[in-house]
């Protein structure tokens, strides 16, 4: 083995370590978000019926992963809580491995593919989703993992590798949807022209538009989409495009209101001296006449004015965004790297110091407490056995930590909310206690919900507890008391 190859391995099982340490030295104390509890009793219910359940939006992927991690613990009797947030670890470190390979085989530089790694592994806003049982991990290290195999597949002409690479591009749109936005980068990888300035032109290789090596990329691709796309992802694509309501992800156009959050998160996990660095390294990469690498990553990192710009936006949205500017980035600290042993070393210290040490609190906070578990196990502690609750965002988990049956407000429709009504009534007169949470009328704009509820029953304040640790840009945390009340049938 070479001094080269050594040195490779030596780094990968170092980013693996030091990703999955952190990880769990940091890893929330349940599952955290929606999201991840209803991949957590997917997860379990596959195993209880034998057929692969749906997690939220389908997202059937992440329940395959998710259930093949949950095997050993299953056997042990436990549930997918800890499975769960174990996987999102997992793929957290994998995740970071597979940009240190991709990197590392765009550009033959250990050191530049090492530092965009190490600055991927700590970036708030995506160890922090990993570190609560999201499938954000696993998504990211299916998309680089298989643009890494493409593009070593189509450098080294194996057919396999290319159609591997393939199948696990679109698997990664399993786990999670958002990686549709990757279907151009993909193709754009693999059909990789040359470029140049004078003369313009873009000129294709032969081996890459001949008519069997289209066919390695597309099929493996088309056979795995298609399985997806007409059980379920049809209707995402569809809601996405054009159905705009509380659930759904649509685009609010260039320059929302939404994106200022998005360019905020940005400053509060990134230092802004990164960009100093990013724009240098974009340069030097054109200058060196890198130009479809430069393209590419450029087109890359215009996924910004996407994620940045949806209605349900999030700070963990840009983990895809993050990804090309670590790329110009290390690019700028490996030719600084040559003439400044020292000086580059400290500066990538001092990023990723920066982001931990923005990060912290948060996961130091949820690491001790995770409101949400915490308030489903005081209702649990409060209510009867057979009580009905009804709540909305929190349902989930009062389902999965309380054990509680859970039923939801009708949102908007006048006729569902009368329907409610009777359901209500109906269980009280079986003599089953009811119980309101202060959130179950979150989505209760008009107060339609509200005013009939009041109308029809006696409410009865129960109790109240911490709720929620709410985080303000992943990188900020409160809590509140979230009230419940219990409702009984009026006298008259």
């Amino acid at each position: 083995m070479n001094k080269d190859r050594e040195i490779k391995y030596a780094i990968i099982i170092f980013l693996f370590l030091f990703n999955l340490i952190i990880g769990m030295s940091f890893i929330n104390e349940g599952l955290f978000h929606f999201d991840s509890v209803i991949l957590a009793q997917a997860t379990e219910n596959t195993y209880k019926t034998g057929i692969l359940q749906p997690a939220l939006k389908g997202r059937y992927g992440s329940v395959i992963i998710n259930s093949i991690v949950y095997l050993p613990f299953f056997l042990l009797g436990q549930t997918a809580d800890f499975a769960t947030r174990f996987s999102s670890l997992l793929f957290h470190s994998l995740s970071v491995v597979a940009l240190f390979l991709f990197i590392r085989e765009l550009f033959n530089d250990s050191f530049q593919a090492f530092c965009a790694s190490l600055l991927l592994s700590l970036t708030p806003f995506y160890l922090s989703p990993n570190t609560y049982g999201k499938e954000h991990g696993a998504s990211i290290f299916f998309l680089i993992f298989s643009f890494y195999l493409l593009y070593r597949g189509m450098g080294k002409k194996s057919y396999i590798l290319v159609g591997l690479s393939s199948c696990l591009f679109a698997f990664s749109i399993t786990i999670r949807e958002s990686m549709l936005t990757g279907i151009p980068l993909f193709f754009l990888l693999y059909l990789k022209p040359d470029i140049s300035v004078r003369p313009f032109r873009i000129v294709f290789s032969k081996e890459r538009i001949n008519f069997k090596s289209l066919l390695w990329v597309i099929l493996p691709f088309s056979f795995i989409f298609l399985l997806a796309f007409f059980p379920y992802l049809k209707y995402e694509i569809y809601r996405a495009l054009y159905i705009k309501d509380n659930v759904s992800a649509y685009f609010l156009g260039l320059f929302s209101p939404v994106f200022k959050l998005a360019l905020r998160d940005i400053n509060l996990s990134i230092t802004p001296f990164i960009f100093v660095l990013f724009f240098i390294g974009l340069f030097r990469m054109a200058l060196d006449k890198k130009l479809f690498f430069t393209l590419f990553f450029l087109l890359w990192f215009m996924l910004l004015f996407y994620f940045g710009n949806l209605s349900s936006y999030e700070a963990r949205y840009l983990d895809m965004v993050a990804i090309p500017v670590y790329v110009f980035v290390s690019y700028a600290l490996s030719r600084l790297y040559r003439r400044y042993r020292i000086l580059t070393p400290a500066i990538l210290i001092c990023f990723v110091l920066y982001m931990f040490v923005r990060a912290y609190p948060l996961l130091e906070f949820r690491h001790r407490f995770n409101g949400e578990k915490q308030f489903a196990l005081y209702i649990k502690g409060k209510t009867e056995d057979n009580a009905v609750i009804i709540a909305m965002d929190d349902a989930p988990f009062i389902e999965y930590y309380g054990g509680r049956k859970v039923i939801g407000c009708p949102i908007g429709d006048a006729g569902a909310t009368e329907g409610f009504i009777k359901t209500v009534k109906g269980l009280l007169k079986d003599k089953k206690p009811v119980y309101l949470i202060e959130s179950g009328l979150q989505y209760d704009f008009s107060g339609v919900v509200k005013k009939s509820i009041i109308d029809n029953f006696a409410i009865n304040y129960a109790g109240e507890g911490l709720a929620e640790d709410y985080h303000k840009c992943n990188l900020g945390f409160n809590t509140y008391c979230h009230k419940f009340f219990k409702l009984g049938l009026k006298n008259n």
